[in-house]
């Protein structure tokens, strides 16, 4: 694939889809596309996750992007986020704070864990952040499907914050509120952007 190829993996409960995309100054436009649906019971992971290394295998052969570089959400039900309004301190310090609101937000040991955060505009004394965390086995475990394709992972992003991103890249302009809906197979997300 050229430099300025992307290819997309979206990992649902029930079916995966896989998206290669071209950038150019105008913006992205989609070249190819084709999705999956798998079978296995979203409960039972050992058999969802065979299925999802041979839905990726799969995919990746028809549009042709083995040993491409790969960006994949995952389902936002597998990702913990909290959004965590901080003291106002100087930004020497953030880095400190934000490990420190991590360890007290996510719910499962911090070595257990990876994790990250983004600033969130803020507009008064405090300062927001969305920390995302998801559990390393689950992640490695995606990873690894993706790896035995010949693709590499670049990005991970979490379905909401994807699907987020999208909306403001496609709609630059909008400042009312907007509400987006991801129904998925086995949850829906409902996103207020403000």
């Amino acid at each position: 694939m050229a430099d300025n190829t992307i290819a997309v993996l979206n990992l649902g409960s029930q079916s995966i889809s896989l998206g290669v995309f071209d950038a150019s100054k105008s913006g992205l436009s989609l070249k190819k596309y084709a999705t999956e649906s798998i079978l296995a019971d979203p409960a039972n992971e050992a058999i969802r996750l065979a299925q999802v290394q041979g839905a990726i295998q799969s995919l990746a052969d028809q549009l042709g992007v083995s040993s491409s570089k790969v960006v994949f959400s995952v389902s936002g039900q597998s990702v913990f986020t909290r959004f965590v309004k901080l003291p106002s301190l100087g930004d020497d310090n953030i880095e400190q704070l934000v490990s420190f609101e991590a360890q007290q937000h996510i719910p499962f040991p911090i070595n257990d864990v990876a994790w990250d955060w983004e600033m969130i505009d803020s507009s008064g004394m405090e300062k927001e952040v969305a920390i995302v965390a998801i559990k390393k086995d689950l992640l490695n475990e995606v990873d690894k499907s993706v790896s035995e394709t010949g693709m590499t992972t670049v990005n991970v992003e979490s379905s909401p914050i994807a699907l987020t991103n999208a909306f403001y890249h496609s709609y630059p302009g909008v400042n009312e509120t907007v509400m987006l809906i991801d129904a998925g197979a086995k949850s829906t997300n409902l996103i207020f952007i403000q």
